[in-house]
């Protein structure tokens, strides 16, 4: 290796290898082959006289073929950099721009430590030296001794220092090749003999919370098997996918081949603004590919709603496929680089199994350091899981598309306070399977949870409310109960088959009488109970009975006369309790639960003047959720 190091380019980020405690440096996915079926499409290798593996004879076919059904993207709305009063939208790129100095931190295994860094300008290396780097990167193996992160790395450590430089490289000398969006694009064979046209597009950038150098998206379109329309067209956005045609639901196509991609998106939560306003971050740039603007719940990191705009009449945020620099990409295992190593000039990039970015850097969630959270830079999309596949696939499962009403995307907002930081915002698209598989194929793959004796669930008011309501002779002396989330009153409920655990307490102020001559106090009731649940068949909207006993515990506090202190008592009875409710879906794991319950207990409390009997019904507003 010394014959290929070169000065080293400043990155800003640190000191090298300062993510190797939290990752393998030398872990890399494998590079994906070609489907047997590549000769039918890409021609007989050795007929291809760039040796880039598609044959002369099939080239200007294949050509035409990835421009007729090209893309059109709408952008981010916020995803931009603005130069001297001017804007200028991040857009996919030629990688070729970013993939010009390969950086290697060597690590030593014993004792695990920082050992050198080599910087290497691909562009100054001669034929045979990138034939040797190549055939080294593509040894599956590590040294015993000496470790290696290999990757190609972004101006600036954070995405404010990213949006300068990527402001003075769409201002400087270069700008032209800067702003000139690109599009890779990559046909295959799919094991039901279907070509299958992969559109890679390559950002310098991801500012989107998880933020990471580097990122590689992608669709699939399949065409009709005359080639002339679209069969299907597959959407990919944070180890998800989707897949359309799907039911109702059809792909926005354009002057008849051109689908159209919406660009995700800005995640909301609740360190949107403090790191929009403290960190200068845009946090809306995830650049997944989704069919259709509108809000995505569960679509981006860590299970978080993601905001895909439409274009409205913004038209710097829409790249028309006849804008595209479409740019065929070959078949990696079909390069002839061993012979006519010069090939590696033009594709080296995408035989290297390099990151795209310094491997980790700073993000929302980089604290959680032994997993992956959207701050690691990807590998190439030869390395990529969807390499060749279709969706759904290995890495990206499927999302099953549901538009909700207007209506109820309204009243399931008020239902969910955690979605109260982007409330009434439609439309809504959720990933939910109800209505397609059977019950039990949902349930064995995971897209649901299980039912019968197998359900387990935990429910609470913790974003609800709970209502007491004495009733008799308690009544006479207490007052009602209300409480929010922990405020007062509280309850929780454990659910394992037809099996339900609840432990409660309710805080129930006394009557002080119509002059208030009374003394002031509380009565502290404590039910823990274990009860048999009669729930009906899996639904939208489930009712359910219950019947239990347990025990039942209470502190009664009454103020004394001068108001310097209480009288306290307590104890502990047996007592029983039906119940009946009803749980409404808002997503397959999610209920809204409401339920009404009946406790009656061989209690006595001493008050004032009479004995109360504990008799009292509660109110559930809460939820429960399913495991």
């Amino acid at each position: 290796m010394v014959p290929l190091m070169v000065g080293a380019c400043s990155t800003g980020h640190g000191p090298r290898g300062v993510y190797m405690d939290f990752m393998r440096p030398d872990q890399r996915p494998p590079l994906v082959g070609a489907g047997a079926a590549a000769d039918s499409l890409w021609g007989p290798a050795e007929e291809s006289e760039r040796a880039d593996g598609v044959a002369e004879s099939r080239r200007a076919d294949l050509e035409a073929l990835v421009r007729r059904f090209a893309p059109t993207l709408v952008l981010p709305k916020a995803d931009h950099v603005t130069v001297k009063g001017s804007r200028y939208q991040l857009v996919p790129i030629n990688a070729e721009l970013v993939a010009d100095t390969l950086q290697i931190d060597l690590i030593r295994a014993v004792p695990y430590m920082m050992h050198d860094s080599l910087d290497i300008s691909l562009e100054d290396l001669d034929s045979d030296s990138l034939l040797a780097l190549t055939e080294r990167s593509l040894r599956y193996e590590s040294e015993p001794d000496l470790l290696e992160a290999w990757y190609l790395d972004w101006m600036g450590d954070r995405p404010k220092r990213w949006w300068e430089a990527y402001g003075r490289c769409r201002t400087g000398s270069d700008s032209t090749r800067w702003g000139q969006p690109t599009v890779y694009a990559h046909p295959f064979v799919d094991p039901s003999n279907r070509i299958v046209i992969q559109y890679w597009f390559f950002y310098p950038f991801n500012d989107a919370v998880g933020n990471h150098e580097g990122d590689w998206e992608h669709i699939n379109v399949v065409p009709t098997p005359d080639l002339a329309d679209i069969e299907e067209i597959h959407y990919y956005f944070h180890l998800r996918s989707v897949r359309l045609p799907q039911g109702k639901y059809r792909p926005e196509i354009v002057d008849g081949t051109h689908p159209v991609v919406y660009v995700g998106g800005r995640m909301y939560n609740v360190l949107d603004f403090p790191i929009r306003w403290l960190a200068g971050e845009h946090n809306e740039g995830g650049h997944g590919t989704y069919p259709y603007p509108g809000e995505w719940e569960s679509a981006a990191g860590l299970g978080a709603p993601e905001s895909v705009h439409k274009a409205d009449k913004d038209s710097t945020r829409v790249v028309p496929y006849q804008q595209f620099q479409i740019l065929l990409m070959p078949e990696p295992s079909r390069i002839n680089y061993r012979h006519r190593p010069e090939i590696l000039k033009e594709w080296i990039w995408l035989l290297l199994p390099v990151r795209w970015g310094f491997p980790s850097v700073t993000s929302v969630g980089s604290e959680l350091k032994s997993v992956d959270v959207g701050n690691r830079a990807p590998f190439g999309p030869a390395f990529n899981p969807a390499w060749n596949r279709t969706a759904p696939g290995l890495h990206y499962p499927a999302y099953h598309v549901k538009k909700l009403s207007f209506v109820r995307s309204l009243v399931e907002d008020l239902l969910q306070p955690w979605y109260y930081l982007y409330i009434f915002r439609t439309p809504r698209y959720v990933d939910d399977a109800r209505g397609g598989l059977r019950r039990w194929e949902l349930e064995r793959i995971g897209l649901a949870p299980r039912s019968g004796w197998a359900e387990r669930g935990l429910g609470s008011p913790i974003l609800g409310v709970h209502l007491g309501l004495p009733r008799g002779d308690f009544s006479d002396g207490y007052n009602s109960s209300t409480g929010i989330s922990l405020w007062r009153n509280f309850w929780a409920k454990l659910r394992i088959g037809a099996i339900e655990l609840i432990g409660d307490y309710q805080k129930f102020p006394r009557d002080r009488g119509p002059d208030d001559s009374l003394p002031k106090g509380s009565l502290f009731v404590y039910p823990i109970t274990a009860n048999l649940v009669l729930r009906l068949p899996e639904a939208l909207f489930r009712p359910y009975a219950s019947i239990g006993g347990g025990l039942y515990g209470w502190e009664s506090r009454v103020h004394v006369s001068d108001g310097e202190g209480q009288l306290v008592s307590s104890g502990w009875d047996l007592g029983w309790t039906p119940g009946v409710g009803i749980e409404y879906y808002l997503r397959p794991r999610v209920a809204l639960d409401v339920a009404l319950r009946y406790h009656m207990t061989g209690i006595s409390v001493k008050g004032a003047d009479t004995e109360e009997d504990l008799r009292f019904y509660t109110l559930w507003i809460g939820h429960y959720v399913r495991f």
